[in-house]
């Protein structure tokens, strides 16, 4: 920690910044880092309220992200000229960012399938299938598709989330032995060591009293602490009191013997997806605002007149405004002026405006990676529509941050094992008690529908050309639940190979470096575009 003449502190990782630019500059989520080498009872309180510094602009910010996504999103600018008339339009180009990566990368939870046919000797081919089975039924009695999309919002939005998992109590018929929640990321944490391995340290998780009071739960390798306001630890045994601390019991043994608190990062700058946007988004917010305005001045234009004398009321004398709907009475004087009278407005240049609109809205998209919804042209294939749209970009895109949340995937599955192996309410002799952390693959499995028929195709020739199953399946990414299509597929798709082997050796038609004949697509797919495109010959 260093002490800065602003009176404000920093944490290793983190650069000082002031409280007016901390809250308008977002860079991504301060990992929280803490220099001693072992967190225990007479050091965790002095960690917690270091850790907590960083946290609170941590969690500032994610606030601030969270309301900007609903649509919290005040003009950058006031209005000086006519300020009766302030139209503010919030087109929220960051909410259907959001939602796109919530249906195209998360429409379909995470899928844990065996990584290959490859077992233990001794062991038997199934068993690794129907352990993950059961896995994945566990995942869905904790409601794993719900709190998965609230991990999902909360990371492409804020860039960061933490999820917990604990040993389950009280376990009924076909329930998970294992209770998993998501945590708000404003209430939990991750703190890492500041050596180069970066190990977790402490997971912690808070709540507040409606009295005002934080409870903060702070997860070690083997302790649990409970911690009143960040102050006076009040769980465990108690302990004797020491000078300059205030803690007076010695926090509780931790089951897992590991911390269960998995922190997921959505990128490794720990950005949300509209992020590195807001100041485009918002100078789109005032481009539409100040053409709603023009629109709306224009219909309350204000009049201007020049050498004109207005009719009076013959009652009263007084001269008579101008009004809407009426006609406006002038006199030429006696000077031989002309009189002029005119709305006193400002000509935009309308097309201009909505090609800047549109430019924005488009350049937005296209730096967030969300693709277009209609496509402008026609009679494009399958693949230029694709890449002229930015599906192809996205899908670049979304390998990526694949690569990066797999980690917090596969610490979570061996939270959830771990679970497992020391529930009592796990048969002995179960395939879960065998299954191990590295026997699990977790494969994403993306909306991309729009290539259906090219994806059954590719499954077709690879099982025709005898390609393994479980590869082929796995390949093409189409199905939502994996390893249930695999193991109740796979079998069948073996026994239809050991037939196209035996008669292919019986009664082989292929000729050599020809492909062989008996080989058929299933269906009319993109690359028939290509075949009859007029331009083939160009």
């Amino acid at each position: 920690m260093r002490n800065y003449p602003c009176g404000l502190f920093c944490c290793k990782g983190s650069e000082i910044v002031s409280e007016k630019q901390y809250k308008t500059e977002y860079k991504g989520r301060k990992k929280i880092y803490t220099d001693v080498p072992k967190i225990n009872k007479d050091n965790v309180i002095e960690v917690l309220n270091k850790a907590l510094i960083a946290h609170r602009q941590n969690a500032s910010q994610i606030q601030f992200l969270i309301n900007f996504e609903k649509g919290l999103q005040p003009l950058q600018r006031k209005k000086t000229v006519r300020k009766e008339i302030d139209i503010q339009s919030i087109s929220n180009l960051a909410h259907q960012i959001t939602e796109f990566w919530l249906g195209y990368f998360w429409g379909n939870h995470m899928a844990f399938v065996q990584k290959s046919d490859k077992h233990p000797t001794g062991s038997s081919p199934k068993d690794s299938d129907s352990a993950i089975t059961l896995l994945n039924e566990m995942y869905e009695a904790e409601d794993m598709e719900r709190k998965d999309q609230l991990l999902a919002y909360y990371l492409e939005v804020c860039g960061t989330c933490c999820q917990l998992i604990d040993i389950k109590r009280n376990v009924a018929d076909g329930d998970s032995v294992f209770d998993w929640v998501t945590l708000d990321p404003k209430y939990s944490f991750v703190v890492y060591s500041s050596d180069a391995y970066e190990k977790p340290m402490m997971g912690v998780s808070f709540s507040e009293n409606e009295d005002g009071s934080k409870i903060y739960t702070c997860i070690t390798d083997d302790v649990v602490y409970i911690i009143k306001d960040a102050l006076k630890i009040i769980n465990g045994n108690a302990t004797k009191e020491r000078k300059m601390t205030f803690s007076g019991r010695s926090g509780e043994a931790n089951p897992f013997g590991k911390i269960n608190i998995i922190e997921f990062e959505r990128a490794t700058d720990r950005t949300g997806v509209f992020e590195r946007q807001i100041d485009e988004l918002n100078a789109l917010n005032i481009l539409e605002s100040d053409l709603v305005n023009d629109v709306a001045q224009t219909t309350q234009a204000n009049w201007w007149g020049n050498d004109i004398e207005l009719e009076r009321d013959e009652t009263t004398g007084e001269i008579k405004g101008v009004q809407g709907g009426q006609w406006i009475l002038t006199k030429t004087n006696g000077n031989g002026q002309k009189p002029n009278i005119q709305a006193l407005v400002l000509n935009y240049d309308y097309a201009g405006v909505l090609q800047n609109i549109q430019a924005k809205h488009d350049g937005i998209l296209e730096r967030t990676f969300t693709p277009r919804q209609t496509e402008q042209s026609g009679g494009s294939t399958t693949g230029a529509t694709s890449l002229s749209s930015g599906w192809t970009a996205t899908e670049a895109v979304a390998k990526k941050q694949e690569a990066t949340i797999r980690s917090g995937y596969r610490l979570r599955n061996q939270l959830a094992l771990i679970a497992i192996h020391k529930s009592s309410d796990v048969p002995q002799g179960s395939p879960l008690q065998r299954l191990k952390n590295s026997d699990i693959d977790i494969r994403p499995i993306r909306q991309r529908s729009f290539d259906m028929a090219t994806k059954i195709n590719s499954l077709a020739t690879m099982i025709q050309n005898q390609v393994h199953p479980r590869i082929a399946m796995e390949s093409i990414d189409y199905f939502p639940n994996l390893a249930e299509a695999i193991e109740d597929s796979v079998p069948q798709m073996l026994e239809y190979q050991k037939m196209l082997r035996e008669k292919g050796s019986s009664d082989s038609k292929a000729v050599d470096n020809e492909p062989n004949p008996d080989i058929k697509r299933i269906m009319s797919d993109s690359s028939d575009q290509v075949d009859n495109s007029p331009l083939k010959d160009l």
